[in-house]
């Protein structure tokens, strides 16, 4: 049985705050009808000012997953190109994901803790005049690289092309400017930066995006996450039941109280709270000997990737801090990370500088108990 007391410092699902807890024991209300209605547009509206779009918000339900799977199953028929940046596991993840819609991605590498260069995709397309979309991980966080999305939209625009931007990471902790940045199609998840519990998967959809998905009457993958369908409702059942199927209300009223706290806090205020808990942490890592993984100027101040000891697999450490200090952080994801380093989440408005000094002192007690200080 999991430790109820278990604190909560890994990179999503997050620790979050006690009145989005409270939204979450609401008694159930109708997924439709006049009042679900403004409650529903209202917390897409906000989420609007979250992604920096005056473009469309749907709320899908499932994980970050299910919006990357709408973005790119809409966007593409099967046999169509695209451009995927390749530089960790969710990078990787997209690229899974477009082959199990029979696309044809085309990789554009860079080495895992270093970012994405606009200049290689700008090469790639004009190798590869066919490609019908660009997509690339905003914060990558099998690493906590940060990707220079802005860049490579703008790399995109130039070449005509659709953009699509994985912000399951970022949204909410990292300022995310949309329309400015020529994003046409942006996914992400309620479980992180939004401070609210798993299950929603917000995606927004710009002008580009819609041309993107229009371009085909359907591409035959699906039903439930298939843009148009959303769309659809939105438009034809919005006055009552503006999405295609019931949906989990106390989620959306989880996160609508998580939302509206993000932006009376401001996102810049946000921001500023996650690299001094950053800073805190990897200058306390470093004292310790065990330094992160990615390069200070290139990491997402909402978590961190560091090395565990010399010889020491890093699972031990995340089960020595779960089992003796109640404090849950991750290990590393994909291939040569596993055992190699592990990973601290404090993208929650929750967090504090007294939790990332409870993860440090933990860090240099497993050193002591293991004979390693």
């Amino acid at each position: 049985m999991t430790d109820p007391a278990l604190k909560l410092m890994i990179p999503g699902p997050v620790q979050v705050e006690d009145d989005v807890l409270e939204a979450m024991a609401q008694p159930i209300q109708p997924h439709y009808g006049p009042q679900w209605r403004e409650m529903y547009t209202e917390t897409t509206g906000m989420l609007k000012t979250v992604f920096g779009t005056r473009g469309d918000v749907f709320l899908l339900v499932g994980s970050g997953c299910a919006s990357i799977d709408a973005c790119l199953g809409s966007a593409l028929a099967t046999g169509e190109k695209l451009l995927i940046g390749a530089n960790g596991f969710f990078g990787d993840r997209l690229r899974a994901i477009a082959e199990s819609y029979g696309l044809d991605p085309v990789p554009v590498p860079a080495e895992w803790g270093r970012p994405l260069r606009p200049e290689d995709f700008d090469a790639a397309l004009a190798r590869h005049p066919d490609v019908r979309l660009v997509a690339a991980v905003h914060v990558e966080t099998s690493t906590g690289i940060v990707n220079p999305v802005a860049e490579i939209g703008q790399v995109a625009r130039r070449h005509g092309v659709p953009f699509m931007v994985d912000a399951v990471s970022s949204l909410g902790g990292l300022p995310v400017r949309m329309d400015d940045w020529g994003i046409d199609l942006c996914a992400s998840a309620s479980q992180k930066c939004l401070g609210a519990p798993p299950g929603l998967a917000p995606v927004a959809v710009g002008p580009g995006g819609w041309e993107a998905i229009d371009r085909h009457a359907s591409v035959g993958h699906g039903w439930f996450l298939d843009l148009r369908v959303w769309r659809y409702y939105a438009r034809e059942w919005g006055s009552w039941h503006p999405h295609p199927s019931t949906m989990p209300v106390n989620n959306v009223l989880a996160l609508h109280t998580s939302v509206k706290s993000l932006l009376a806090d401001g996102i810049e205020s946000r921001l500023e709270h996650y690299q001094r808990l950053a800073r805190r942490l990897r200058q306390g890592l470093r004292s310790i000997g065990m330094p992160p993984f990615t390069p200070d100027e290139f990491s997402a101040p909402v978590l961190t990737a560091a090395y565990g000891p010399q010889g020491v697999p890093t699972s031990q450490i995340v089960e020595y801090l779960a089992d003796v200090h109640h404090i849950k952080i991750a290990g590393g994801l994909g291939e040569g990370m596993v055992d190699r380093v592990f990973r601290v989440g404090h993208m929650a408005p929750a967090i504090g500088e007294a939790d990332v000094d409870g993860v440090l002192a933990a860090l240099a007690c497993f050193r002591r108990d293991r004979g390693l200080a």
